[in-house]
């Protein structure tokens, strides 16, 4: 029995290190307006860090392309409520981004070397909503 009381003394130190090691890698919370966000996710510390995060967000975002599964950052990123008011707008420090955004729908515009994909999101009460932006390689020229 005394040996139960170690082991799970043991699991939860090494999950609350855990956590506050996650807390430590997270980028810092930033603001636009009344939106908190936070964005990142290079190295995997980081993205360790982010992906704990997600549950206290609304909103999760993730930039891709899709030669070889590579993963962007410093994209332009433009959130817009169903009003037209600009609720969000930042360029993204990494491949994910997190957002706290009240219930609703938003249209949200994220640019990469000149091609901007547009997604609409619906956010609700409870939960996460999450948009994945992948864009295609262009077409590489060949000399013969």
């Amino acid at each position: 029995m005394q040996m139960m009381h170690k082991i799970v003394a043991a699991a939860l130190t090494l999950g609350l290190a855990g956590a506050a090691f996650a807390a430590d890698a997270l980028p810092p919370a930033q603001t636009f307006g009344s939106v908190s966000f936070v964005t990142g996710g290079i190295g995997l510390d980081e993205s360790t860090a982010i992906k704990a995060a997600e549950k206290d967000f609304s909103l999760s975002l993730l930039f891709a392309q899709t030669k070889r599964g590579q993963y962007l950052a410093d994209l332009k990123v433009s959130i817009v409520d169903k009003a037209g008011n600009t609720v969000l707008e930042t360029v993204s420090e990494g491949p994910m981004l997190l957002a706290r955004l009240p219930a609703g729908a938003y249209r949200i515009s994220v640019e990469h070397e000149g091609t901007v994909l547009v997604r609409t999101v619906r956010v609700e009460p409870k939960g996460v909503a999450r948009a994945a932006f992948v864009w295609q390689p262009a077409a590489e020229a060949t000399i013969d």
